[in-house]
């Protein structure tokens, strides 16, 4: 295998990786934003996909041709001068808001498969982050490109084994999710897949242009732009299949996805959650050091501090909600932004298309 794919599937591994986390691998953002849309959820993967496509190419490769190395130079890029800076500072306040609802995940987690206190989980994933995050990028890198398809992995095969094991009702499930209290990210399954697609935008922002100044060839970006969104979805569709042909099981759990691992085996439910815990320290440590990064240099005492403080608030923070009601009320919200962001990445592009046809 030459190094071009040995780059295409590490970056693809780190790009899984981030967008992975806890809402994803204790499957809260699939009940959230398709399974309680039934059928129609299915629908909203596939466009979901198609958008996620667009934005991880567009992103990598305006880093590659810009040399776009802060989140502030994408911001700027893409939005303008002013919008740029808003934009720039709303973005770091929610990516701390979202490693405080990350904390509270692991709390979560930790919580239904040992009885361990909440807060007692989320102190040990911010010790985890803290740590790596003072390791720097290239190590950060280096780690997302094993632990995310090590996730993807293991999440798929509790998802596939449940979806096998005999018990699997989807016909009953699409009828039934309709009428049972779930959050849902929003009460129209079109809006709440474009919500799914552009709420990582903000802290995308951060971390792929920053990528693309390390890539060398268009084919490299193109290979990670369709590799990376494809096995994600893909994953994300065997769990939305999984959970809603277990519906009536999984709608009102804090884990869905640790009540399906339990299912399939008892003991296994117990070793998922690690594996769930390292979703979140996936999620957790590429979005902190954007933030560090951009008031300190890497391995300053300033940048430690920043880090040390920063998680020390956000695991406060995140035991005050349960996980359910704290991703309800943080993630929606990120993605009206992220529309605004989708917006501003499709009007740069045109601009561009157009102005060198000209």
């Amino acid at each position: 295998m030459n190094n071009q794919w040995v780059r295409i599937f590490s970056i693809s591994g780190a790009y899984i990786a981030l967008l992975i986390g806890g809402a994803f691998a204790t499957g809260q953002e699939a009940m959230q934003f398709f399974v309680g849309f039934g059928n129609k959820g299915l629908i909203g993967l596939l466009i979901c996909g198609l958008l996620m496509i667009y934005t991880c190419f567009s992103l990598l490769r305006a880093g590659k041709q810009n040399d776009l190395r802060t989140n502030e130079d994408a911001f700027r890029h893409f939005c303008g001068r002013y919008l740029g800076i808003f934009m720039t500072w709303y973005t770091m306040i929610m990516i701390v808001a979202v490693y405080g609802v990350m904390l509270g995940g692991v709390g979560a987690t930790l919580e239904q498969a040992y009885g361990l206190p909440v807060i007692f989980g989320s102190g040990l994933m911010a010790i985890c982050a803290t740590v790596t995050l003072l390791l720097g990028l290239n190590k950060i890198i280096e780690v997302l490109g094993v632990i995310g398809p090590v996730i993807v992995v293991l999440t798929l095969a509790t998802a596939i084994t449940t979806l096998f094991d005999g018990s699997l009702a989807l016909n009953e499930g699409a009828r039934i999710s309709g009428g049972l209290e779930i959050l849902k990210a929003s009460e129209n399954w079109f809006f709440s897949a474009i919500l799914y697609a552009v709420f990582s935008l903000p802290g995308l922002y951060g971390f792929l242009p920053l990528v693309g100044t390390t890539i060398k060839s268009n084919f490299e970006v193109k290979g990670v732009s369709l590799f990376g969104p494809l096995l994600f979805i893909g994953a994300m569709t065997i769990v939305f299949l999984a959970l809603l042909g277990n519906i009536q099981s999984v709608y009102n759990a804090e884990v869905p996805i640790l009540v399906l691992a339990t299912k399939v085996f008892p003991v296994y439910g117990s070793i998922f959650a690690v594996v769930i815990f390292l979703g979140i320290y996936t999620t957790v440590t590429p979005l902190m050091w954007t933030i560090c990064r951009r008031f300190a240099l890497e391995h300053s005492l300033r940048f430690r501090l920043l880090a040390v403080t920063l998680t020390l608030i956000c695991w406060f923070g995140g035991n005050l909600l349960p996980f359910g009601q704290l991703i309800n009320l943080i993630y929606p919200s990120i993605g009206y932004i992220g529309l605004i962001l989708m917006a501003c990445l499709i009007y740069k592009d045109v601009s561009q298309f157009i102005n060198k046809s000209s």
